[in-house]
């Protein structure tokens, strides 16, 4: 998404500087436009992990005081009109805010609310992780009160910062990629996909759990898993277990992913929660509907339930096998909600979602000239 941003940016005359400061001399995984600049700051957080208590403060310490001079330079070579925040970044906001000086910053979110606030209601008997995680929450409210914006992915996230904040800003991310034909590649009869990482979070054991619930009734339908990660191994041995070997396969994550859903009859998503869920658009932009867990935000913006795909209840297997199972049944129903999916996307295209944020930025460089 930071990248598909600049670059739409970049052809439109604007100059930007990409700053990352854990990438090290690791190529970027996308291609940048050549007039878009870009610097890693060299401050590897990621290996404090190493260290003992004592050690960690002081090298964390240590790299946030190296972090604010470059970040300082950075802004005081370049001049930038407006500062976006985009990553996991809560911990660094106050040293941001400070290397910025006078300059508005945007911080945008891609977690939910709850996501990113989750360890403040920590119970337990733990008395220092209380005190950190709370202190961790405050630390993020009070320096959020002096952004420009606030920047959420969905309405129903919204809600929540703005119990806090006035200043918040829905913005979706776009889908990139929107077809202009999606019926060039001849349909996999009776396939369902599934793309995104192998965690937790993502639960695609439900889904493997689901399909063996309807997959002796229908024969001819099978599932195929785009992806990689940490559970591969456990989501194997499951579906080895259900004797699902041959119905459910396992791939390689894919850069020609358009392809694999336009052979696909709908895509599943089974997700214990999502802040947005660009898998979902991307699919639905290919013309295929798809089947979601209701979580608490996310895909209930995205899928019309019974007109462009449908809802389960969060978390229900049971529930999300039948929804699996009507698509199944209903060919002329899917169909048609592949169409109204594919229509709900064209909104979501880069040039649409763009326009709200050249707005926001706008509006930011007007604060900064008052």
């Amino acid at each position: 998404m930071i990248i598909d941003k600049a670059n739409y940016l970049a052809n439109a005359d604007h100059q930007l500087l990409l700053v990352s400061y854990e990438q090290g001399q690791h190529p970027l995984p996308y291609e940048l436009h050549p007039s878009v600049g870009y610097k890693d700051l060299d401050c590897r957080f990621f290996t404090l992990s190493k260290y003992s208590l004592p050690l960690h403060i002081y090298h964390f310490l240590r790299l946030r005081n190296k972090f604010r001079k470059a970040l300082r330079s950075i802004v005081e070579d370049f001049k930038p009109d407006v500062v976006v925040l985009a990553s996991d970044w809560q911990t660094l906001i106050d040293v941001v805010l400070d290397a910025s000086g006078i300059v508005p910053v945007i911080a945008e979110f891609h977690n939910a609310y709850d996501f990113v606030m989750k360890n403040v209601e920590i119970s337990g008997s733990c008395k220092l992780k209380q005190m950190l995680t709370k202190q961790y929450y405050w630390h993020t409210l009070k320096f959020l009160k002096r952004c420009a914006f606030i920047v959420v992915l969905t309405n129903a996230d919204a809600i929540n910062w703005r119990r806090h904040f006035q200043n918040v800003v829905v913005i979706p991310n776009p889908v990139t990629c929107y077809p202009e034909v999606v019926d060039d590649i001849p349909k996999d009869k009776g396939r369902i996909i599934f793309v995104g990482r192998f965690n937790q979070e993502k639960r695609i054991d439900r889904l493997i759990e689901a399909f063996s619930m309807i997959a002796d009734h229908y024969p001819d339908w099978h599932v195929d898993i785009f992806g990689e990660g940490n559970e591969k191994q456990k989501l194997l041995a499951q579906i080895s277990e259900l004797k699902l070997d041959n119905r459910i396969i396992i791939h390689q994550p894919t850069k020609a992913i358009y392809d694999e859903y336009k052979r696909s009859e709908m895509l599943v998503l089974c997700s214990e929660h999502e802040a947005y869920s660009l898998v979902l658009v991307e699919a639905m932009s290919c013309g295929i509907p798809c089947v979601s867990f209701d979580c608490p935000v996310g895909p209930r913006e995205i899928i019309e339930n019974g007109v462009s795909g449908l809802l389960a209840q969060n978390g229900d297997v049971n529930d999300l096998s039948i929804k699996i199972e009507w698509m199944i049944a209903h060919d002329v129903e899917r169909q048609m909600m592949g169409r109204k999916a594919r229509e709900f996307a064209a909104s979501r295209r880069l040039s649409v979602i763009m326009s709200r944020w050249q707005k926001v930025y706008s509006l930011s460089y007007d604060m900064l000239s008052n």
